[in-house]
């Protein structure tokens, strides 16, 4: 993982989007594995999960991804991945 951003604050679950360049191409890096509480999970988590590529194309097929992420709080940001992410965001909802 280069970078973790936490979204939709407000929802019930955590939302947690991770770039993770080692994954494959995934057109449907836009939806969400839920993870439900357990021994490992304090609360439930909706994981989005893809390399770069994968989500920020995804940024563009999702609107309320791309405001989700330009509003979201970054945790971890290795070599500036999350602030790319961040650009591609904006840049969705600018187009």
């Amino acid at each position: 993982m280069t970078a973790a951003i936490w979204i939709r604050r407000d929802a019930p679950e955590a939302w947690l989007v991770e770039v993770i360049p080692s994954l494959g191409e995934d057109e449907r890096a836009d939806e969400p594995t839920y993870l439900s509480p357990g021994v490992e999970f304090r609360f439930p988590l909706a994981l989005i999960a893809g390399n770069r590529s994968s989500l920020t194309a995804a940024l563009r097929r999702a609107p309320d991804l791309a405001r989700d992420i330009a509003a979201g709080q970054v945790l971890f940001d290795a070599g500036g991945e999350a602030d790319e992410i961040i650009k591609a965001a904006r840049a969705a909802i600018a187009a």
